[in-house]
């Protein structure tokens, strides 16, 4: 059985890597309780300066996997995927997305919980639940935390695709760079930030959290927003 999210160490930085690629990396209940202990065991880990996630065979992430999940939702939820989103919280580490080709609803919220992310000038982010007929909850959270009600507004009320240059210009991502270059520059991003000083970068992440008013329980926190959709 082919494991659905591959992670590798090269020095301070930690490789994920969203492991289905012929499913364009779409979420499953397994990837999702994989990357949900991934990111929950990182938290203790010291050592770690950055995590770079992506996705393998070229792409990001399609968004969660319906031929898997089934259509509705509703009824058959992914119950791992608030825990996954917890758990990024919680990391309290640096997280760097390279976003090739595109980062698609639940794909989406994944690269809106990046501190930053390297897309390619191809790429293109899209929250379409609205057109779906449900809400957005992990990728409203995100943009809740880290962006302004316009950006998010604009984001989970069109439901387009939004492209790279878009996005950079909306705040979402922090730099377009050439298709083929973008796990090179993502790379690049994320050695720079595991190189820094422990003290210096978790200092900064601690500061950043005290800001940004730090939620006491994250796991609730997220539940909430997940279930408020429901009502």
């Amino acid at each position: 059985m082919v494991n659905e999210v591959r992670v590798e160490r090269h020095g301070a930085r930690l490789d994920v890597v969203l492991n289905r690629p012929e499913r364009k990396n779409a979420i499953t209940q397994e990837l999702a309780v994989k990357l949900r202990e991934v990111f929950s065991d990182a938290r203790s880990d010291s050592t770690i300066g950055c995590i770079l996630l992506s996705g393998a065979g070229g792409a990001f992430c399609s968004g969660i996997d319906l031929k898997v999940a089934g259509d509705d939702l509703a009824r058959e939820p992914i119950t791992a995927w608030v825990g996954v989103h917890a758990a990024l919280y919680q990391c309290n580490i640096p997280i760097v997305v390279a976003l090739e080709r595109f980062a698609i609803n639940a794909g989406a919220s994944l690269a809106l919980a990046a501190n930053m992310v390297i897309a390619g000038e191809d790429s293109f982010l899209q929250v379409s639940e609205i057109a779906m007929g449900v809400p957005a909850p992990m990728c409203q959270a995100w943009l809740h935390l880290r962006h302004s009600p316009a950006v998010a507004d604009r984001i989970t009320l069109m439901g387009d695709r939004i492209s790279a240059q878009e996005c950079l210009r909306l705040g979402v991502v922090s730099e377009v760079v050439a298709s083929d270059a973008v796990m090179a520059r993502a790379t690049e991003v994320a050695d720079i930030i595991a190189g820094h000083p422990p003290r210096g970068r978790q200092g900064v992440m601690n500061v950043w959290r005290a800001l940004r008013h730090d939620i006491d329980d994250a796991d609730h926190w997220f539940a909430s927003i997940a279930s408020s959709g429901a009502r």
